[in-house]
């Protein structure tokens, strides 16, 4: 102990000091079980978000605004544990419990959270179905890029037109938007193959996505394929 301080300043000092690491419980981590059991949630987050960097060009992030649809926790904990620069973060999903426990423990300016009401037959049964016209509580042609990670997995076609028509509205006319999806060319447009058939595990056809895409108010920029398993196949487009 320092001789020179109270020790009752170091007791104050000690149980106030901000913790090193962002933790965030269990139930709250939504990895699939071979991810997580490769790495924390915070390296895969960490690593997913130095891949769409690089896909989308740009030295850093540290100008960027993200917006990320289906947020879950790991790129919070990845920009926060792992210190990644990043001009404003601001998540978006429907489960409503984790986007509670993130207001009320991230203190950091730069973030922000949605709750997004959509019903979902697996992650939110009772929501509210979506539809083009659906608003989200943020400023328009405001973030420079949208983001999905395994969203488009657990969507059907009519919600994925309608998340891309709502996404549109919120992206800078030079902005970028990287979303991941199951991919078969065998298949003439879309199958859920989960078996509960409740979107657990939703593939497309790269064609038959691209047009869907399309007709939201994008442009297909680039198509990467998957680096498995922590990333399925990409699209990233452009404001059309």
């Amino acid at each position: 102990m320092n001789p020179h301080r109270p020790s009752w300043l170091w007791t104050m000092w000690y149980r106030l000091r901000p913790s090193p690491d962002f933790v965030v419980p269990p139930k709250f981590n939504r990895n699939s079980h071979k991810i997580s059991s490769l790495m924390p949630s915070e390296d895969s987050g960490a690593w997913l978000l130095e891949r769409m960097r690089r896909q989308i060009g740009l030295k850093m992030l540290a100008s960027s605004r993200v917006l990320d649809f289906g947020c879950g926790v790991r790129f919070t904990q990845a920009i926060l544990n792992k210190k990644i620069p990043i001009g404003s973060y601001t998540g978006v999903d429907c489960f409503s419990p984790m986007i509670d426990f993130l207001r009320s423990r991230v203190r950091d300016r730069r973030f922000s959270f949605v709750f997004l009401d959509a019903r979902h037959a697996l992650y939110n049964p009772n929501g509210r179905s979506l539809s083009r016209e659906t608003q989200l509580p943020l400023p328009l042609q405001a973030f420079d890029i949208v983001s999905l990670f395994s969203v488009i997995t657990h969507q059907y076609p009519d919600d994925t037109a309608s998340i891309f028509t709502i996404l549109r509205r919120h992206t800078t006319t030079r902005g970028r938007l990287f979303f991941t999806f199951l991919l078969d060319d065998g298949i003439a447009e879309f199958e859920d193959r989960s078996p509960e058939r409740n979107g657990g595990m939703c593939f497309y056809n790269p064609d038959f996505l691209a047009r869907l895409v399309e007709g939201c108010g994008w442009r297909i920029v680039e198509r990467m394929p998957a680096d498995p398993p922590l990333i399925a196949h990409s699209f990233l487009c452009a404001p059309a």
